[in-house]
């Protein structure tokens, strides 16, 4: 199999102007927000695995009080 070229950033540029309006707004969205790539088409919900979920909250610490959460809830609406 050929090794595929690498475009230049002009290159690629060139290419999205000819696209239609909707399809350089979308090509957008996917650049800006990754996170749209892994949305179920039919059902628009992330696909995010089991264990993507629980990595989300791990970490070193315990995880927050129902007390904590809220305290930093009111903080950040006053």
């Amino acid at each position: 199999m050929a090794e595929q070229q690498a475009l230049d950033e002009e290159t690629i540029l060139r290419i999205v102007q000819r696209w239609p309006r909707r399809q350089q707004v979308h090509l957008a969205h996917r650049i800006l927000d990754p996170g749209l790539a892994t949305l179920d088409p039919q059902t628009g919900r992330p696909l995010v695995t089991s264990t993507e979920l629980r990595g989300i909250g791990a970490g070193a610490a315990p995880a927050p009080t129902d007390e904590d959460v809220e305290r930093w809830r009111l903080e950040k609406h006053s």
